[in-house]
Parts: structure tokens; C-alpha cells; sequence
């Protein structure tokens, strides 16, 4: 995606639990500055879950929020570790290793791809 062309917001954060909130209040101020509403709180949602996977692998970490379509919101969340997460298959009554599923489950669309320095995890949701 070509961020120049669509509104976009990049943050940068330092692998740390503050991080995850940071992330999670800045989407949500980004989202009211574009007077776009992120449903049902989804987006912040998902971008904690793709922050709290970075935070635990990474050493530098970039979130990228933008705008692709009039009635959509993208997050990416780019770090430096080249493995790729994968989807467990896991205990629902665990305490943890469900946030991919929940991404899965609240995102109309997700994914990860490799990049030169690592990796980026995406997620797409639909915004009024």
C-alpha cells in the first residue's frame, strides 16, 4: 500500500508494556481527528493484540494507521523480528496465545508478510 495516498499516521515505540497503551490511545485520537469511528472499539482492539505480539519478540517497533477506502481502516504494526506469527491452535481457556484469533475473528481482513528488516503484521476493519 502506498501510504502517501491515503491519510496516514506513523508511530514509533519502544518494546515495552506502556507501548500497547500508547498505541491503543493514539488510534483511538487519530481515529476522532479524521472523524472516523472505529466500531465497537474493534480497531483499538486489534491494534493492542498486534502491539503485544511486537513488544514481545521485537526490538523496534512501528505502527502505521491509515485510511485505504472511504469505509475501512488499516493497521500495521512493522518490527524487526523476520519470523512470521502463526495462528495456534490452543486452549480456549488459556490465558494467553488467543490474540491472532481475536485479530482474525474482529478484522475483515489480516495478514503478515516478510520484509528487509523483518516483518509487518496487518489488519483491516471497516470504520464509520
Amino acid at each position: 500500500m502506498d501510504h502517501l495516498q491515503h491519510p496516514h499516521f506513523v508511530l514509533a515505540l519502544a518494546p515495552a508494556e506502556v507501548a500497547v497503551r500508547a498505541a491503543r490511545d493514539t488510534v483511538r485520537a487519530v481515529m476522532e481527528g479524521w472523524d472516523r469511528e472505529d466500531v465497537d472499539g474493534d480497531l483499538e482492539l486489534i491494534t493492542s493484540e498486534l502491539v503485544t505480539n511486537a513488544i514481545r519478540y521485537a526490538k523496534a517497533i512501528t505502527v502505521v494507521l491509515s485510511l485505504p477506502d472511504a469505509t475501512t481502516a488499516m493497521v500495521e504494526v512493522w518490527d524487526d523480528n523476520p519470523d512470521v506469527p502463526a495462528v495456534p491452535t490452543t486452549d480456549l481457556q488459556a490465558e494467553s496465545g488467543r490474540g491472532l484469533m481475536l485479530v482474525g475473528a474482529l478484522s475483515h481482513s489480516w495478514g503478515c508478510h516478510p520484509t528487509r528488516a523483518g516483518k509487518v503484521t496487518w489488519a483491516q476493519t471497516h470504520t464509520n
